[in-house]
């Protein structure tokens, strides 16, 4: 009873680095989200070198440690181009977009392959434009089908971003170190943050929950 009272008196210490954790995390949501249709639609132009091009990307960043990534973009390419010192928290969000493109293009090629093909022909046949085709046919079709992957996708993003707190981002696990050493209570901190971890992963979980039923809901009409 002790330490649960301890983790939640220690709960507004930490909540600066919470603040932090939602900015990179989400900042790096939506880019992957945006890099995930770029490479999607790459593999889907048609065209060699572009498709050759995305499949190499997917593969190196599905198979490459985030850690070695978040270190290559700190350490490594600052050194190369002799750029000086560079954000840390600027990194994260690179890092954390440019591995979650990668799994997310997966996760929306995987939806876009449960279509039918005859959608397509018969959109065409009608006189619909590709843009029309998309944003009409397609898209409210594959949303629900993606959502939860995505979700689970965007719940990686945060589970990773606590590698952050090696290149010094204060972020909610640095926080909790931080605080750690401050009161010399090895577990309060570590529990509270557990907590607001698992309340900001499940809120991502029920959103997503709540927006498939309410798509499946639209479509059905």
């Amino acid at each position: 009873m002790k330490y649960v009272l301890g983790a939640i008196e220690t709960v507004p210490l930490l909540l600066d680095g919470l603040v932090t954790t939602l900015l990179i995390c989400g900042l790096a949501a939506i880019l992957a989200l945006v890099g995930a249709v770029a490479i999607v639609a790459a593999k889907r132009s048609g065209m060699r070198w572009l498709v050759v091009s995305a499949t190499i990307y997917v593969t190196l960043m599905r198979g490459l440690p985030i850690v070695i990534l978040v270190f290559l973009l700190y350490f490594g390419v600052p050194a190369l181009l002799d750029l000086g010192r560079v954000s840390a928290l600027w990194v994260g969000v690179i890092a954390l977009a440019l591995n979650g493109a990668a799994f997310q293009s997966e996760v929306l090629r995987g939806a876009i392959a449960r279509l039918s093909r005859g959608q397509s022909e018969g959109a065409y046949a009608l006189g619909l434009s590709r843009f029309q085709l998309w944003r009409l046919v397609l898209t409210p079709q594959i949303l629900p089908i993606a959502l939860p992957a995505l979700a689970g996708e965007i719940g990686f993003l945060i589970k990773a971003s606590p590698v952050l707190s090696l290149i010094t981002v204060v972020d909610l696990t640095r926080r909790a170190q931080q605080v750690t050493m401050q009161t010399f209570d090895p577990l309060g901190p570590l529990l509270a943050a557990c907590v607001l971890y698992f309340f900001l992963i499940g809120s991502i979980s029920w959103v997503s929950r709540y927006l498939e039923a309410r798509l499946t809901v639209g479509k059905a009409r």
